[in-house]
């Protein structure tokens, strides 16, 4: 089963955002994200998630086939 891959921004009534993305495995979340990032302009801090650090199961079996 294919987990879907989604992209929330989230605007605070004090115009603050943030961007959650949720379904991307390792960088691809960065990679994906890039042009919200881009065109809100500069990043204030960064919270990884543990998808994030998650490897998907294609690279996990390229790396013990190593």
């Amino acid at each position: 089963m294919t987990i879907p891959r989604i992209i929330d921004v989230i605007v605070s009534p004090t115009g603050e955002t943030r961007v959650e993305t949720q379904g991307f495995h390792g960088a691809t979340c960065r990679e994906a994200s890039a042009f919200l990032e881009q065109a809100l302009g500069q990043r204030a801090s960064e919270q990884l998630t543990s998808e994030f650090h998650a490897t998907s199961s294609h690279e996990q079996r390229l790396n013990e086939g190593c």
